[in-house]
């Protein structure tokens, strides 16, 4: 059943010139042969060795001149996709280039290794003081710690040290971060509805990776979402804070996946 169809996708996909073309040798081949078998039988063909080399010729013409071009017409196309192929290929290393140089411009960090590292941790830390009481005493010193790791990553435009999340929607300038993310989306929807397309098969990211960085480029830095314009106090800060970092981790770990095109 396979093969049936296989065969039939195959016949469909030729050009109809050819199609045509086949079809009218075939049968010509066809009638030549049983024309030829009968004659012999007959023995018609003894005194007649040159109309006999010009039947065999033509019935030679008529089978094989259409599987030769269709046999070329296939290999023109398998090379042409194989040409397209390539082009995906070296479109989709471009634009993943892009992608990863446009989410590092916001941070302080020297490679796609280092921010995924980093932001897992601090993701990982914002994810423990969440949890912890305001009043407990080792949630300040979990804070202080984390301020001071995210001011490593992300420096404050004042140079000043961060003493609190809300440090980021009194002092912090938005502009920056909001040109950030204009290129990110624009970037990942260039890969996604442009790049992805094009690559055959199961050459895109695993759907895992691809799913978790869809959703994250839709709804990084969305209100609630957004550290520079959050003032729900400091609950809503640490909210914030964090989905922002599981978004960027999101983002770093498609970037990785992509970096198979490089």
């Amino acid at each position: 059943m396979q093969r049936s169809t296989g065969a039939s996708r195959w016949w469909n996909e030729t050009p109809r010139q050819i199609w045509l073309f086949t079809s009218v040798l075939v049968p010509i081949g066809i009638a030549l042969f049983c024309v030829g078998l009968w004659l012999d039988h007959i023995d018609w063909w003894t005194g007649h060795a040159f109309l006999l080399n010009v039947a065999s010729s033509l019935t030679g013409v008529c089978f094989g001149g259409p599987l030769a071009v269709l046999l070329f017409n296939h290999l023109g196309n398998a090379q042409n996709e194989a040409r397209q192929a390539a082009r995906a290929r070296a479109r989709a290393s471009e634009e993943a280039a892009a992608f990863q140089q446009t989410l590092l411009s916001l941070f302080n960090t020297p490679d796609l290794a280092d921010l995924t590292t980093r932001a897992a941790t601090l993701q990982d830390q914002m994810s423990d003081i969440r949890f912890l009481r305001t009043d407990d005493p080792a949630r300040a010193q979990s804070m202080g710690s984390f301020l001071g790791d995210l001011d490593d990553l992300l420096p404050s435009p004042s140079g000043r040290p961060r003493r609190s999340l809300g440090a980021f929607h009194r002092s912090d300038k938005w502009s920056p971060v909001s040109a950030w993310r204009t290129r990110i989306l624009t970037r990942w929807n260039i890969l996604h509805t442009e790049v992805r397309p094009g690559l055959s098969g199961d050459g895109w990211i695993t759907k895992g990776s691809a799913t978790a960085a869809q959703q994250a480029a839709d709804q990084l830095l969305k209100p609630g979402r957004n550290p520079w314009m959050s003032d729900q106090g400091e609950k809503g800060a640490v909210r914030a804070m964090l989905y922002f970092l599981r978004d960027v981790n999101a983002l770093c770990q498609a970037s990785v996946a992509l970096e198979t095109y490089r």
